[in-house]
């Protein structure tokens, strides 16, 4: 097909943001219309996406006793190896999905969409732990924010596949 028969323009659509790409025959007239979601724009149904992501894989784990032990065994560096692996992976992962190509104009959108990502799984996955008392937020921080984060490394990548599902 000849590039000059194809125009593609982003449009709003009910609220939100779409990709048309139209297609035209060799007179000029259109004939078809393909219309992809943008997904550049962190909505509310976006944060609800997240959410339940992030709880469906964090609500196994958190009962899970192998959890509650690791996070007392495992060394601080490989607490924040783990929380430095899952938030570049997750990274790459939200630009080549929802922003390779259309970061331009979007760098707002694109680190709020990370932040939510990640903010949102850590409280899913701190909920979790608080509601069946292997939280010890007041009496050992550190023991909290550990069990956090190794609940949180699956849930944040359950929460960004979610997000992705439309």
């Amino acid at each position: 097909m000849d590039v000059n028969n194809i125009k593609s323009e982003v449009r709003r659509v009910n609220g939100y943001l779409k990709e048309v790409t139209t297609f035209f025959d060799a007179s000029g007239k259109p004939i078809s219309h393909i219309m992809n979601p943008l997904m550049v724009e962190l909505k509310p149904r976006d944060i609800l996406q997240i959410m339940i992501g992030s709880l469906l894989m964090a609500t196994p784990l958190s009962f899970t006793e192998e959890v509650w032990i690791i996070s007392k065994e495992l060394s601080d560096q490989k607490i924040i190896l783990m929380s430095l692996v899952s938030s570049l992976t997750v990274t790459l992962f939200i630009y080549f999905n929802f922003y390779r190509g259309r970061l331009k104009g979007n760098i707002i959108q694109f680190i709020k969409r990370i932040l939510a990502t990640y903010i949102i799984t850590l409280l899913s996955a701190s909920m979790i732990l608080l509601l069946i008392d292997k939280l010890p937020i007041f009496t050992d921080l550190n023991l909290a924010i550990r069990r956090s984060v190794i609940v949180g490394l699956p849930s944040v990548f359950a929460a960004t596949l979610s997000d992705y599902l439309k």
